[in-house]
């Protein structure tokens, strides 16, 4: 519509037509939501990479256990993790970026904003994970490929992490999933949206409202049994009073 109206004032001005005014109003997209793995899906995935962990089965538990975006878990070096205090400092990024005629590069930037670099507490049982991978290992090697010269790009950790999930018998889904499961786990447990936001690195709480908090029907049916419990129990009547 845009172009067609850009096409339209352009020829308007050269003369060959009136001028003229397009009101079109146009379908709106539906929002296409990520689905979070489910609890069963949780566990499996997390047996799958305590069976065997390595640094690369355990950058799902990154994703989903600490929000981590895919970008970020293959920006991460050792020094990055601060095992004794239990934290992890969000520092960068990796991404392939478009360069014209065709051609692309790795590069590794700071985070996409400045909420996006972040300190975000560590589980107990995941600083133990991590302290047995890290024996030997300097701060500045990359925490996925396990040298200092250069990171894992994410299109290549997006083929692993569709291995594993095959291999953990999880459906198939999008590495971002995981940080939709993270999102979704947190608040139906009870965590406020404040602290969630800050942890992902959202600059609005907002946006983590609307895309990555979701809920099901055993959730909703558990919520609505809490909310109207009471309510029927106060207006039962007692046989006595009939």
């Amino acid at each position: 519509m845009t172009i067609l109206r850009r096409i339209c004032k352009y020829a308007a001005h050269l003369h060959l037509m009136r001028p003229v005014e397009i009101f079109v109003k146009l379908p709106q997209m539906e929002q296409n939501h990520t689905k979070s793995l489910s609890q069963q899906e949780q566990i499996a995935l997390q047996a799958f990479v305590l069976r065997h962990p390595t640094t690369r089965t355990v950058g799902l538990l990154l994703q989903m256990q600490l929000g981590l975006r895919i970008g970020e878990v293959c920006g991460l070096q050792w020094g990055d993790f601060d095992l004794e205090a239990g934290t992890l400092t969000i520092r960068r990024t990796v991404s392939r970026i478009y360069c014209g005629v065709g051609r692309t590069k790795l590069v590794v930037q700071t985070p996409k904003t400045k909420s996006s670099g972040r300190e975000i507490p560590i589980p107990h049982e995941l600083v133990v994970l991590l302290h047995n991978l890290q024996k030997g290992m300097s701060p500045d090697t990359w925490f996925l490929s396990g040298n200092a010269d250069k990171p894992v790009e994410p299109r290549c950790y997006r083929k692993s992490i569709k291995s594993y999930l095959r291999r953990a018998e999880v459906r198939r889904v999008h590495p971002h999933a995981l940080r939709h499961t993270f999102a979704t786990t947190c608040l139906q447990t009870g965590c406020d949206i404040k602290t969630l936001s800050e942890i992902m690195g959202h600059t609005d709480a907002n946006i983590t409202l609307k895309r990555y908090v979701h809920s099901d029907m055993k959730r909703k049916r558990c919520e609505m049994e809490r909310i109207f419990a009471l309510v029927w129990h106060t207006q039962q009547v007692p046989a006595s009073s009939l």
